[in-house]
């Protein structure tokens, strides 16, 4: 291994090789900064590019086109409350509200280091486990898919603030708004009652621009008593405290190993990591009760999943042929593309190309953490300083303007403005957004998966039961339920109490 590490470092400690994957970060932040803008998106605009240089400099500077796309999500998830990719959702819970107090570098310091020790982390056991870790999703089949999606489900009873019952509705209405368009199995239209912008099914981050973003947009618009995006002009400190760090260790561990984990299984991905991730420090907590408001606990515990979701995704691609996430797809088009076959044998004929990348995807980590600490974190602070008047036509324009570059069409136009008006009249009834994007996401993953389930066994549930892995499933579903009712039975006393 050693050998195949010094031959990969040969190729990406060049200048030359260390400027574009400089650049490819660069580029990769400001597409993630973006709402509307994805790390997907950027891949496959710069894809092209990569077809002149060697297979592993190509390879090299999309995965730092990755980094940077996944990590830039955090910028306008915690200054505006508008995440820039669906991973950086959970994000906004705790890293908004420290803005609006005042403490936007505290929020963005904590978050970029975050990102930058979960990458770390996957990084690291990818370079170290990957041929191993990737038996464990072999084992993974529809049974546990399905059951994965009915767990993540679940974190919807800690996310959703003071109403349980409203937290579901929500989710239940994602779910169904995900079974629009074509059949997963039998490719028959449904419930499209004739409208052609619905018979491709509903486009996910349209949904979330329309409910996360342009929602976000009016409501901010409809307090003309503040001229900023935040209350405070206070330029606060971005130094990273090291008692902070020190509380913050299992954090860091437990949330890049959620990532990691989720990263290797196929249509998983890092929304949900963020998901989990959250939830689980949420449980994990001495004071559960101060999420949501503000505490360094939810960013670091959400932006360390996220990103360590990257690292995970490469280990299904390059090992099994299997694509992680919708970016690892264009990753693994790129590799197919520059003829290098992935799966079992890539270690085996073109080691050093990998070795390459996971050098590569380190060095763009590291830039990462560097652009964002030393120059991006002071311009979009000063940002802020635009009047509100100005910032928010301008995300508005540039959300719309994604919005049509997703696909080219102007059905996801209409829609976006239908998306905006139920995020709009759901945020003002008390009815929390983020269960219905997470029923979104899972909801295609769960009935296909639960499909295919029945019609391998016949109809029969007892796989669901037998499996090691669905059986492991179920029961952290049961416990993740237990405890969230625990909990929740807890701080209702408490109240009671003070009251």
């Amino acid at each position: 291994m050693l050998s195949s590490l010094s031959q990969g470092a040969a190729i990406i400690f060049q200048f030359d090789v260390l400027l574009l994957l400089l650049g490819g970060t660069f580029l990769g932040l400001i597409f993630g900064a973006i709402p509307g803008l994805t790390a997907t998106l950027a891949l496959i605009l710069l894809l092209p590019v990569t077809f002149g240089m060697e297979p592993a400099v190509g390879m090299a500077v999309l995965g730092a086109l990755y980094i940077g796309g996944v990590s830039g999500g955090k910028i306008p998830a915690i200054l505006l409350n508008m995440p820039g990719t669906p991973s950086s959702i959970a994000t906004t819970f705790d890293g908004y509200p420290l803005c609006q107090q005042g403490y936007p570098g505290k929020a963005l310091t904590y978050g970029i280091f975050s990102s930058f020790i979960g990458g770390l982390i996957s990084m690291i056991a990818l370079i170290l486990i990957a041929p191993s870790l990737s038996v464990v999703t072999l084992n993974f089949q529809s049974y546990e898919y399905f059951i994965l999606g009915i767990f993540g489900l679940t974190v919807v009873a800690s996310t959703t603030g003071k109403s349980l019952i409203n937290g579901l509705i929500s989710a239940t209405f994602g779910v169904l708004i995900a079974t629009i368009g074509a059949d997963p199995i039998a490719g028959v239209t449904r419930y499209t009652y004739g409208l052609r912008p619905l018979e491709g099914g509903i486009q996910l981050l349209v949904a979330m621009i329309g409910l996360f973003v342009i929602t976000e947009v009016f409501t901010q618009s409809a307090d003309v008593n503040k001229k900023y995006a935040y209350s405070s002009n206070k330029l606060d400190s971005m130094k990273l405290e090291f008692k902070v760090l020190a509380g913050q260790t299992k954090n860091f561990i437990r949330s890049s190993f959620i990532g990691l984990g989720l990263g290797m299984l196929p249509g998983a991905g890092g929304t949900v990591a963020n998901f989990i991730a959250y939830d689980q420090a949420k449980k994990a907590s001495k004071t559960p009760e101060k999420f949501g408001t503000g505490i360094i606990d939810g960013v670091v515990a959400a932006e360390s999943a996220n990103n360590a979701v990257s690292g995970g995704a490469y280990i299904p691609t390059i090992t099994l042929g299997i694509p992680g996430n919708t970016v690892t797809a264009v990753i693994l088009a790129g590799l197919i593309t520059h003829g290098v076959t992935p799966g079992p044998s890539l270690f085996r004929n073109e080691v050093q190309l990998v070795y390459a990348m996971f050098i590569g995807l380190l060095v763009a980590n590291v830039f990462m953490f560097i652009l964002q600490h030393t120059v991006m974190i002071r311009f979009f602070k000063w940002a802020l300083k635009i009047p509100k008047t100005i910032l928010l036509p301008i995300i508005m324009m540039m959300s719309i303007a994604g919005t049509y570059n997703i696909r080219y069409s102007v059905n996801d136009l209409w829609v976006l403005v239908v998306f905006t008006a139920i995020g709009y009249i759901l945020k003002k009834s008390g009815f929390p957004l983020t269960p219905m994007i997470l029923g979104l996401i899972l909801g295609p993953i769960m009935e296909q998966s639960l499909r295919t389930a029945m019609m391998a066994t016949g109809g029969s549930i007892t796989p669901f039961f037998t499996r090691p892995y669905s059986l492991g499933l179920i029961i952290l579903t049961i416990l993740s339920l237990g405890l969230t009712y625990v909990m929740n039975w807890i701080r209702n006393k408490k109240l009671k109490d003070i009251a």
